[in-house]
């Protein structure tokens, strides 16, 4: 299941990066960087074309990317030049914690077993007082679509489940934007997440 998603990821790596690099977020930083230190460390898990590790460098923070995809790693590092490296996000961990995690558009792709160990794994990932930013879909089938991508529906309930087993986390907030490439069957729900 997971495989095929990555397998989708790879087939279509140089596509993909030209639909996405240049989609604006500055909204969506501004909220996320208001808990993170001028110049701190920020890791983008699921950084896909590397668009979110290129502006968070160019502006003055310490940045790094990982993702799954071996062809879009590859096309980070080429057309952006920047540090990105394979891996799945479930299973990362970190060599010193972070001020910062992005998860733009990934966690979703990620099963429930994946999730937990994911949200258990951050107090070993953050730093104290760190924040995680994540933007997943609300409002869709769980499962395989005809990609060949496995997708998870998310809610505030289901976070807030993965929370409750990580006392140390906590929820600062959560809200909806809208979707940048013009699709209306979902809704974007958009979490911060703080480490205690």
């Amino acid at each position: 299941m997971m495989n095929s998603t990555i397998q989708y990821y790879n087939n279509c790596a140089e596509e993909y990066f030209d639909r996405t690099a240049h989609v604006e977020f500055d909204n969506l930083y501004d909220r996320f960087l208001k808990h993170v230190p001028e110049g701190g460390r920020i890791m983008d898990l699921g950084c896909g074309s590397g668009r979110d590790v290129y502006w968070f460098i160019n502006h003055g923070y310490e940045a790094y990317g990982l993702d799954a995809a071996d062809n879009l790693v590859i096309q980070a590092r080429d057309k952006l030049g920047v540090p990105v490296e394979a891996g799945r996000i479930e299973a990362w961990s970190a060599d010193e914690p972070f001020d910062g995690i992005w998860c733009c558009a990934s966690l979703m792709h990620i099963d429930d077993e994946g999730i937990n160990s994911f949200f258990k794994n951050l107090k070993h990932n953050l730093k104290p007082n760190g924040v995680l930013f994540m933007s997943v879909k609300e409002g869709i089938d769980t499962g395989m679509d005809k990609d060949g991508r496995y997708f998870k529906d998310f809610s505030e309930d289901y976070i807030k489940s993965f929370l409750n087993k990580n006392p140390e986390l906590s929820l600062i907030n959560t809200w909806h934007s809208e979707d940048k490439m013009g699709r209306d069957t979902f809704r974007w729900l958009n979490a911060l997440i703080k480490r205690g």
